[in-house]
């Protein structure tokens, strides 16, 4: 079948999503240069901005591996096309809660809509809304992975946090075997889920369609997804999210339609400048063999310190309407080693390898999603692929 072109056939508004962005060079608008006519195409662009930018760091004394670009860089998200940011993750308090502040005071002014972080947790628990012809989205972020202290308190400002707590089971149940690794299982932090329930309700009132985004997830290990990941979408979902966007891994994560609404469990990273100074206690910790998941300098990608899986990334995009999302899908991307990102063909050996690697996190997860070309809009002139209910 065909390629549709851009008339939204199957819904009258289109919502693009990208993962982790970080921008740290002297031309800020050069990494998105070969996917600005992607960007330009929805009428919401939502991304995960990945540290605060400034000229006048106060670095936090629990970040280990502490992000903060010159404040210039900042400008290029709303350039870019970006009109809602995420901004609870790890990095937004490393260069102290006066960056964080002004910086969510820069991107309102120029128009970016931010949930995730504030001058307090009440400030930080707010969705951010946005409109588009007679669809109003409402957008809560939160994170679950972060250094202690980031998060913020009812008089401190900080992120909105989705925390969970580790316990251990034997690696087999009722079965003495000393030595192997145990099981990890969450639970979730009482208050924190209490918060979240309250915020998807209050935004419902406010909102057509209403969206969740969390940081979350192991970036150490290829395709995983931890039971918090799981518990936390479906939950979601459950109590009123019409779909989940995740990200932080690096790599990318597997997709599932649960209860008839989509989950992207990791978009990965979209643009990630990272000019790494790590501590010596980080690089013990992370390690830096060449096969690990870890960061750490990389032979040719000076800009991009991570395993070779995270240089497939994707523009995920979903087509909806007031009554919910319709349809969901992506387009195969690439980034190079000047940190460029650039769109690719789904049929192209680059773009084949980008389709596989999501298929195999969705099977090796045992996720329900079916990648189909079949009925596949195009956005920008590209053709996407379709992620489809079994």
């Amino acid at each position: 079948m065909a390629p549709m072109t851009l008339e939204y056939e199957m819904a009258e508004h289109l919502i693009g999503m990208v993962g982790d962005l970080l921008v740290d060079r002297d031309d800020p608008d050069e990494p998105f240069a070969q996917v600005a006519d992607v960007l330009a195409a929805p009428d919401v662009m939502f991304g995960n901005m990945e540290a605060c930018f400034t000229d006048d760091p106060h670095p936090a004394p629990s970040g280990a591996t502490p992000l903060y670009p010159k404040a210039h860089n900042l400008d290029a998200f709303s350039r870019a096309g970006f009109n809602i940011l995420s901004l609870a993750n790890n990095h937004m308090v490393d260069a102290g809660h006066e960056a964080m502040l002004e910086n969510i005071a820069r991107l309102r002014a120029q128009g970016v809509h931010v949930s995730g972080a504030g001058e307090n947790l009440s400030e930080a628990r707010k969705p951010a809304f946005v409109t588009t012809g007679d669809l109003t989205i409402g957008i809560l972020a939160r994170a679950s992975v972060f250094p202690m202290g980031y998060e913020a308190r009812s008089n401190v400002p900080g992120i909105a946090p989705m925390r969970a707590y580790d316990l251990w089971r034997p690696f087999l149940d009722n079965y003495y075997i000393p030595g192997v690794p145990p099981r990890a299982q969450t639970v979730p932090d009482e208050t924190d889920l209490a918060n979240l329930a309250a915020d998807i309700a209050e935004a419902r009132s406010c909102a057509n369609l209403v969206f969740t985004s969390y940081h979350w997830g192991d970036m150490l290990r290829p395709f995983h997804l931890s039971d918090h990941e799981k518990r936390t979408a479906r939950w979601s979902i459950d109590n009123g999210s019409d779909m989940v966007i995740g990200h932080h891994h690096h790599a990318l994560r597997g997709i599932e339609w649960y209860n008839g609404k989509p989950i992207f469990y990791g978009l990965g990273h979209f643009v990630f400048d990272v000019r790494l100074e790590m501590s010596e206690e980080a690089k013990a910790m992370i390690g830096t063999d060449p096969d690990s998941f870890g960061i750490f300098p990389r032979e040719g990608w000076p800009l991009l310190p991570t395993h070779p899986d995270t240089r497939m990334t994707l523009f995920a995009y979903a087509q909806a309407e007031g009554t919910g999302v319709q349809d969901i899908g992506f387009l195969p991307c690439r980034l190079r080693p000047d940190g460029r990102v650039e769109p690719v063909h789904r049929d192209s050996g680059e773009g084949k390898e980008v389709v596989d690697y999501v298929e195999r996190c969705n099977i090796s997860q045992g996720l329900n999603a079916r990648l189909t070309t079949d009925g596949a809009i195009e956005i920008a002139g590209w053709p996407t692929v379709r992620v489809v209910a079994p």
